[in-house]
């Protein structure tokens, strides 16, 4: 069936709830889609950087001002994000563009597969980008010129006093639209709720951002950043993206110290 007007009429409506009626009416659908994706982005970046490192200064066991990095390391931290959205963002509107012209597998109404068929195939979808994200994270550190001049920015913050919420989206700008080529390419075999997908991408960003706060919340299997940070430290452990599944698979999988609480409850 052809999806693609309900899709356009969808994100249509989006992009008019966020830009300027003017705006909207001047500019080609793509570029009010991408404008809108990226002003949402310059708003979700700092606001969830923000909580983060409040809930991490209330809550994790050794926020203290010698664990917190400096503010003048966050600030470097944001304007690397800042500078790196558009590029991010753009990535995302062609997802977007894709299933906007037929290109992939998506449907509007959850009604059109049942919630069986839709609970399966998004958990496959979920899989497979998991797949995806994994080996394209571990690639770029093993493909050395691609760590060098594409990776290796986000990696500049290698010590645990480094890391901030500020850090998750902070790199060279083709670094987390690399990592974020799966959830497209998945999207052209596997079949998927469009507005799954577009809360899941927008999950994934938010994700991002709170795997870099150092948090010592452990929920099995759940890749926190915990493990992210010692991805890190180390820099050869724990590609993963959302659970630490890949990196068991594939020998990568490094786990967190045991804290000597943790040990007195086991």
């Amino acid at each position: 069936m052809e999806y693609s007007k309900l899709f356009l009429e969808e994100t249509s409506l989006y992009n008019q709830i966020v830009l300027p009626k003017q705006l909207f009416s001047l500019l080609p659908h793509f570029l009010c889609s991408w404008l809108r994706t990226t002003l949402c982005a310059f708003v979700l970046y700092p606001l969830v950087a923000f909580l983060c490192l409040n809930f991490w200064k209330r809550y994790a066991s050794d926020a203290s001002k010698e664990t917190m990095p400096s503010r003048r390391v966050m600030i470097s931290q944001a304007k690397g994000a800042l500078a790196s959205i558009p590029i991010s963002t753009l990535f995302s509107t062609v997802f977007e563009w894709m299933a906007e012209n037929g290109w992939t597998k998506c449907y509007p109404h959850i009604s059109v597969m049942g919630w069986s068929s839709y609970v399966f195939y998004t958990l496959i979808y979920l899989i497979l980008v998991e797949f995806g994200i994994y080996w394209a994270h571990r690639l770029m550190h093993e493909i050395k010129p691609i760590y060098k001049y594409i990776h290796a920015p986000h990696h500049h913050y290698s010590k645990e006093i480094m890391l901030s919420p500020f850090a998750g989206w902070s790199g060279h700008p083709f670094d987390g639209a690399l990592q974020e080529i799966p959830y497209g390419i998945v999207l052209l075999f596997v079949p998927l709720h469009f507005t799954t997908f577009l809360a899941l991408f927008l999950f994934e960003a938010v994700w991002g951002i709170m795997i870099h706060d150092r948090s010592d919340a452990k929920v099995w299997p759940i890749l926190g950043s915990d493990y992210h940070t010692i991805h890190h430290t180390s820099g050869h452990h724990n590609y993963g993206n959302y659970t630490i599944l890949m990196d068991w698979l594939f020998g990568t999988l490094r786990h967190p110290k045991t804290t000597t609480n943790e040990k007195k409850v086991q």
